[in-house]
């Protein structure tokens, strides 16, 4: 286990599960399930609790490279104790669906915490001056960014600004010939270099149209033709892609520039809730 020496416990077992046996892989989910629980712990409270047997608790230490249940305890506690930086593990073919379910959320959550570093709250303060100000926000993304942008768009519909969403470049040039000086585009793009959108973020600042982008990467073309860009942090590895990571963190900054612009408007916001819950109301049962 030479390999992982460098490695914390928690990832530890996540880069040897694949290797254990049946019943070391029974203690190391109780393990990963119950980290803080596992610190205070006998050995044989874990044994009792995984329902397996000692001997299977000193295999798995020893598997992972460890000299004994004290020496694993104490690196244990080091995981829990330093704020975690989660693995970006590659799912493989041998991964079970437990392995699944961890590395994704892993993923995910690593994701949204880098999303939260690199994005300052002042970006924010000034992407919501921008969006109080125009009196049309536009929605913009192609393919899969789409479906971000017209989330954000059905968020925005209720806080009483109005606003308009394509994914059609024809229509968002539309769009763009009859707003005004500050009206605001938010553009998504995961690459940051979709030419269709591109060219239309490039037509609006001819309109004088403000533009908030959100991509994976702070140099790309809409990134740097945009009045204001935040960065959604995806990393691209074996059966997923960059912008498959990216995408709970873009919701995130939607949901950020949501309720940061919200609060500012807080009777037109309560007031919209309010008159569409009442016609929502009517299409129920």
């Amino acid at each position: 286990m030479n390999e992982n020496s460098d490695l914390s416990c928690i990832d530890r077992i996540l880069s040897s599960y694949n290797q254990l046996n049946k019943a070391e892989k029974k203690a190391a989910k109780y393990i990963l399930d119950n980290p803080r629980d596992i610190v205070h712990f006998s050995i044989k409270e874990l044994a009792e609790s995984c329902q397996v047997s000692e001997a299977t608790i000193f295999r798995l230490c020893n598997s992972l490279g460890y000299k004994g249940y004290q020496d694993l305890k104490i690196n244990l506690a080091g995981s829990i104790i330093k704020p975690i930086e989660n693995l970006h593990e590659s799912i493989n073919e041998q991964d079970d669906s437990y392995m699944i379910m961890n590395k994704v959320y892993r993923a995910n959550v690593a994701s949204m915490d880098n999303t939260l570093k690199l994005n300052s709250p002042e970006l924010l303060d000034e992407a919501t001056k921008l969006l109080l100000q125009a009196s049309k926000i536009m929605f913009f993304g192609m393919g899969g960014s789409y479906d971000l942008a017209e989330d954000a768009y059905h968020k925005f519909f209720r806080i009483g600004i109005p606003v308009e969403t394509s994914a059609d470049s024809h229509w968002q040039a539309m769009y763009i010939s009859s707003a005004k000086a500050n009206d605001v585009i938010l553009a998504i793009s995961n690459s940051g270099s979709n030419k269709e959108l591109l060219d239309n973020i490039k037509l609006a600042k001819e309109y004088g149209v403000k533009v908030i982008s959100i991509t994976n990467n702070r140099k790309s073309p809409i990134a740097t033709e945009s009045d204001i860009s935040f960065i959604s942090y995806g990393e691209e590895y074996m059966f997923r892609s960059e912008a498959m990571e990216s995408r709970l963190s873009t919701l995130m900054i939607t949901d950020w520039l949501y309720m940061s612009v919200a609060l500012k408007r807080k009777k037109e916001y309560l007031d919209n809730i309010q008159e569409i819950r009442k016609v929502i109301a009517t299409k129920r049962l």
